[in-house]
C-alpha cells in the first residue's frame, strides 16, 4: 500500500467522532458473526421459551431466511423441520458444517430477500419464520407475512438511534416509520400494521433488548377480512 494512503487513512480515522469508530467496530463484529455482536445466548433463550409455551415441543416447520452460522438453526431443529437460508459463500460453508449432524436441516445458499417471494409463489407457509438479517429487515415486510398463518415470527430490528444514520439509511426508515428515528413502540405498532396487509393479526409475545438491537416475537394468526373488521357483506 502507498504511503500516501495510509496517511489519508489515518485523517480519515482522525475525522471520526467516538461513536462513528464505534459503530465500524460494531459493523465488523457483526460481519464476523461474533458473539458479542449477533447475541445468540439471548436468541437461544428466547426462542425456547416462546416455542415451547406456545407450540409445545417438536413438529414445527420453521423458515430461518438468514441463518448465519447456524446458531439458531440447531435450536430451531430440536422443533422440527427447519428450512436454513445464507447467501454468503464462507458463511454458508460454516453453516452446513455446524449443522450437518441436523437430520432434519435443510439449507439453501440464497439471498432471503429475493427468494422468499419465489417462496410466496409456491404457497408455502410455516410454523415459524425467523428475520435476522444484517441490517434493517424492513424490506420484507408486509409480503413476508403471507409466509405464515397460524404461528411465531422473530424479528431482529437494530435500534435506529444506536447507528450512524446517513442520507440513505435515514430516508429508508422515514418510508417505512415515517420517521428517521423510530421507537420500539413505533416499530412494534407499525409490523403489526403491516400484518394486517395481508390479514394477518399479529400480537407481540416478547421483547429483549440486546444493546444495539431489539429481537421481537410476534404471534400470527390469519384472520377473516370480514371478522377482523366486524363487517357483513351478506
Amino acid at each position: 500500500m502507498k504511503q500516501g494512503s495510509l496517511f489519508e487513512d489515518e485523517i480519515n480515522v482522525k475525522k471520526k467522532s467516538y461513536r462513528a469508530l464505534r459503530h465500524d467496530i460494531v459493523r465488523k463484529r457483526q460481519s464476523e458473526y461474533c458473539d458479542t455482536a449477533h447475541h445468540p445466548d439471548e436468541k437461544i433463550n428466547q426462542i425456547k421459551n416462546v416455542l415451547s409455551e406456545i407450540c409445545g415441543w417438536g413438529d414445527l416447520s420453521t423458515l430461518e431466511l438468514f441463518a448465519g452460522q447456524g446458531n439458531l438453526t440447531k435450536v430451531y431443529a430440536e422443533f422440527g423441520e427447519v428450512i436454513a437460508n445464507e447467501y454468503k459463500g464462507k458463511v454458508f460453508d460454516k453453516l452446513t458444517e455446524n449443522v450437518k449432524e441436523c437430520a432434519f436441516v435443510h439449507c439453501n445458499k440464497v439471498d432471503s430477500f429475493l427468494d422468499f417471494h419465489q417462496l410466496i409463489a409456491l404457497k408455502q407457509t410455516f410454523d415459524v419464520v425467523d428475520l435476522d438479517p444484517y441490517g434493517f429487515p424492513n424490506r420484507m415486510f408486509p409480503d413476508v407475512f403471507l409466509l405464515i398463518e397460524n404461528g411465531v415470527m422473530f424479528v431482529t430490528m437494530p435500534k435506529p438511534y444506536v447507528n450512524i444514520l446517513n442520507g440513505i439509511t435515514r430516508a429508508h426508515l422515514i418510508s417505512y416509520y415515517g420517521e428517521h428515528n423510530p421507537s420500539k413502540e413505533k416499530i412494534i405498532e407499525r409490523i403489526a400494521l403491516w400484518g394486517i396487509c395481508h390479514w394477518r393479526k399479529v400480537e407481540l409475545l416478547d421483547c429483549i433488548d440486546c444493546k444495539s438491537v431489539w429481537r421481537f416475537a410476534f404471534k400470527v394468526e390469519k384472520v377473516k377480512a370480514t371478522d377482523y373488521t366486524g363487517v357483513n357483506n351478506r
